[in-house]
């Protein structure tokens, strides 16, 4: 077999791994909706206002979760090419992702081992990194090779100020990095476990950036974070938008622990729900992803005119316990890649931010404000029917050493 031969194999066998992946949803939704039912826990789970207002806890979730955990910060398509960077410093420290000569990914403390000023301000593609303050320079694998008046460090090798690494790993199309300074690699395939083959399938490397933007709220991130994870609150919060596409509490439930995959039946399911099987309308892929333990990722087919679109939601922590911020940004999928028509692909992503920021969040900054003020005793409840908030909220938990009453 021929390389064009071999590369349309690979491509065809991806194909073939989504639909069986969306039949595979497909089945469990119309189950829910032939029975009127939808995943549930055990039961009911409580948790404590501290879980969103208490300070000590918010540090200690920016140092276990978002300084030690891999972190999903862009996909291939976003820094293609040799010099092309990626700066990102929701997690704390600033880092600078790049390509080398060679087309390998590097990351860095975004500072000069000078005087520790930042180094990149603007995602050039130039292939040296120059720090504006006294002109030290560095190369994409971190080198420094440019020092004026170097006559000063007499004595200093210029080999033991190179840049500062930080882990990065470029998997299937995504770029993951920890911001914690160090040589390790990052395995994501044992981070993502189970969750690994339902990603690789969605072909990110070929994916086409659309558009991203930043969404502030009052509120704690994790509770920005939990309106992505029940259909519950369809009907109430989102009459005139969400709910005019998918019924409220009916959702398929798809854990691969500490990361899930969601499916939000559609109306338009009701109408063949009691039919064979092999009668059903295909459905390629779908689903609402939680990749633990801060990123959405929304595989959605908006029309019927409309292929499927990739939305990113990132969720970070802000200055304080109960301020966060969403780094939204949407993909058209390889299938739609040279199509001239732009312009509908930007019309879903402003949808999903006009929704996002008016409705979900405009209830999370209400619930925490409350929050602040709750009396002593009073616990947040999540019913059976929030699954993935239950499971999402214990794993933060276990993860920082705290107990769920």
């Amino acid at each position: 077999m021929g390389l064009e031969q071999k590369i349309a194999q690979a491509a065809a066998d991806m194909v073939g791994a989504r639909k069986e992946s969306g039949k595979r949803m497909q089945r469990g939704m119309m189950q829910h909706l032939r029975d009127g039912t939808t995943s549930r826990a055990e039961g009911p789970m409580r948790n404590v206002p501290g879980a969103y207002t208490d300070p000590e806890r918010f540090e200690a979730e920016k140092r276990e979760l978002f300084r030690k955990l891999p972190l999903f910060v862009g996909l291939t398509p976003d820094i293609p090419n040799p010099g092309d960077k990626l700066l990102f410093d929701a997690a704390g420290p600033s880092i600078v992702v790049v390509r080398n000569k060679a087309g390998k990914l590097n990351a860095f403390l975004n500072m000069c081992t000078h005087r520790a000023a930042t180094l990149v301000h603007e995602c050039d593609a130039r292939t040296r990194m120059t720090c504006k303050f006294h002109g030290w320079t560095f190369d994409l694998d971190g080198q420094l090779i440019g020092q004026p008046g170097s006559e000063g460090f007499a004595g200093i090798d210029r080999a033991e100020l190179g840049l500062i690494r930080v882990p990065v790993a470029e998997w299937h199309g995504m770029i993951f990095v920890r911001a914690t300074p160090g040589d390790e690699e990052i395995d994501v395939a044992a981070y993502l476990g189970e969750f690994a083959p339902e990603l690789a399938q969605l072909d990110f490397a070929n994916a086409e950036h659309v558009r991203s933007s930043r969404v502030d709220v009052n509120a704690n991130w994790k509770y920005a974070l939990d309106t992505y994870g029940e259909s519950y609150h369809f009907g109430a919060l989102h009459p005139d938008t969400i709910a005019k596409f998918s019924p409220s509490d009916v959702m398929f439930y798809d854990g691969y622990a500490p990361h899930h995959r969601i499916g939000f039946p559609r109306h338009e399911m009701k109408d063949y729900a009691a039919d064979p099987e092999e009668t059903w309308p295909e459905i390629p892929h779908g689903g609402v992803h939680l990749l633990f333990p801060n990123t959405i990722i929304q595989v959605e087919k908006m029309s019927p005119e409309l292929e499927f679109v990739y939305g990113f939601y990132r969720m970070f922590p802000g200055e304080s316990v109960d301020k966060a911020y969403t780094l939204m940004s949407n993909y058209r999928p390889v299938e739609a890649k040279g199509d001239p028509d732009m312009q509908q692909w930007i019309d879903v992503h402003e949808l999903v931010k006009q929704v996002v920021s008016t409705e979900d969040y405009s209830v999370s900054e209400g619930g925490q404000k409350n929050l602040t003020y709750a009396p002593d005793g009073f616990r947040i409840v999540y019913g059976s029917n929030e699954i993935a908030l239950q499971r999402f909220h214990r794993k933060v938990a276990e993860l920082i050493g705290e107990t769920q009453d």
